[in-house]
């Protein structure tokens, strides 16, 4: 199934089913990481519409660490890295446990110090 027609899924609501599909092709290891990445911040984006922050911190996680096993320079990487990390805290802050919100809060500490 192409990105477009998981898109279409999240239009119309159905997230379970946009979620299903989007971890079947992240999970698939041939696909380029940029490519993985962005199926990452949508399964992200559909536990957040259900509520799921927790889950949704999760995936940003998965995604900066993505990121960081890239071979990029450190800014490149906290370039990537800090959107995400923002957003996987935000989660955890709505959702997550105090473990998850000190683990991102860490983790965006660490990316500041790469983008210097």
């Amino acid at each position: 199934m192409s990105l477009q027609d998981i898109v279409v899924l999240i239009h119309n609501g159905e997230y379970g089913r946009a979620i299903s599909t989007l971890e079947q092709e992240a999970s698939d290891e041939s696909r380029p990481a940029l490519e993985r990445m962005e199926y990452y911040k949508w399964l992200a984006e559909c536990n957040i519409r259900l509520e799921e922050n927790q889950e949704a911190g999760n995936w940003y996680l998965q995604s900066i660490r993505l990121v960081l096993s890239q071979k990029l320079d450190g800014r490149s990487k906290a370039k990537l890295a800090l959107p995400l990390c923002e957003k996987a805290l935000e989660c955890y802050k709505q959702g997550g446990d105090s473990a998850d919100v000190l683990v991102a809060a860490r983790l965006k500490q660490y990316l500041l110090g790469l983008s210097k």
